[in-house]
């Protein structure tokens, strides 16, 4: 496995194709739901089997200091393998370099375990994002 970062501006593909799959085949995301203004303006990260796509997420730096991290999507044959956690590990170890005294996620819910693990508390209430519930959390870096 390889993790591959591509810079703000650059053809993130391998990251899009990860996500396509994810949040738009898999979760019933439309595409213009699943792509935003942020993805052409923020680094992306893609772990690859050889030169197969297997898990990508991105990171977007706030002007407050938080670092979103979002987007975070394993390939359904990769998942149990702690890919996830890498991505997760990769994005939080940037966002330290950047400078960011804050973390932030929109979690699903199903998932808020998992980023429990890393130091994220949930706060406010569950919302919808599509149909898919959602809970947001943060830590202080």
């Amino acid at each position: 496995m390889k993790t591959v970062w591509y810079e703000s501006g650059e053809d993130y593909t391998p990251c899009a194709a990860v996500r396509k799959t994810v949040f738009v085949e898999e979760q019933g995301y439309t595409l213009d739901e699943e792509f935003d203004e942020y993805d052409k303006s923020c680094p992306h990260l893609v772990i690859l089997d050889g030169d197969v796509p297997v898990a990508a997420g991105r990171l977007v730096l706030l002007a407050d200091g938080t670092a979103k991290l979002g987007r975070i999507a394993v390939l359904k044959a990769y998942r149990g393998r702690h890919l996830g956690a890498a991505v997760v590990e990769a994005l939080l170890a940037r966002a330290k370099e950047a400078g960011a005294k804050r973390a932030y996620v929109s979690a699903q819910s199903y998932a808020v375990p998992f980023y429990n693990k890393f130091g994220f508390r949930e706060y406010g209430a569950e919302f919808l994002d599509g149909r898919i519930p959602h809970r947001d959390m943060d830590m202080q870096m």
